[in-house]
């Protein structure tokens, strides 16, 4: 009877130790994530089901694979957070009326440019936010991420000429400061600070 019990509380403890390494906010990204790849952010009786469908398997992944913490995470800041959704939403918006266009307008095929944007900010999580929230944005697509530079490599549609191609550059990083500035910690937000200050840009 002893050992049953002591069992069951075993049991008990490595429930707890598990749901204890069930990091909410890695559950949250992957929810979203979810969310885009069955089309769920559409106003619709089925998006509240993928929604906790999406947040439900996202657990039970990181039950049995649990992850490494991330550290040093990140901080949500209220205000920079609504507009940074907002500013996403439009330019989602503005980029796939763009994107219709190019593709249906006469003439010859729509070139594109690969363009390096060196980050400026060290975080790894600041650096997988952008970049998901990159490749979102109809038009544009991740190539490749380099580590530990913390460059992007972006595939972009429509950038035919040099001034086209440093628009795209300073569109990213507009966007990695509004991301850092609405998810990033104290000091993620001191480093992009100390590099506008040093006026530090792209490569």
């Amino acid at each position: 009877m002893n050992d049953l019990k002591t069992r069951k509380k075993q049991g008990a403890r490595a429930i707890r130790h598990r749901l204890g390494k069930v990091q909410v906010p890695v559950a949250l990204g992957m929810t979203v994530v979810w969310m885009l790849l069955f089309d769920g952010f559409q106003l619709r009786t089925e998006s509240l089901g993928i929604a906790l469908l999406g947040f439900t398997v996202s657990v039970a992944v990181m039950l049995v694979f649990p992850l490494p913490p991330i550290v040093p995470g990140f901080r949500f800041w209220p205000v920079q957070g609504v507009r940074m959704f907002f500013y996403v939403l439009g330019k989602m918006a503005v980029a796939s009326f763009q994107v219709t266009t190019q593709v249906f307008r006469p003439g010859p095929p729509v070139r594109s440019s690969v363009v390096s944007v060196r980050l400026r900010t060290d975080s790894d999580l600041m650096l997988v936010c952008t970049s998901i929230t990159v490749s979102v944005i109809p038009g544009s697509v991740i190539v490749e991420v380099a580590q530990p530079e913390h460059v992007l490599y972006v595939h972009v549609l429509g950038a035919e000429s040099e001034a086209e191609a440093e628009k795209a550059k300073a569109d990213i990083l507009d966007l990695e400061e509004r991301i850092v500035r609405a998810l990033g910690t104290r000091e993620n937000i001191a480093d992009l600070e100390a590099a506008l200050a040093a006026g530090k840009g792209n490569t």
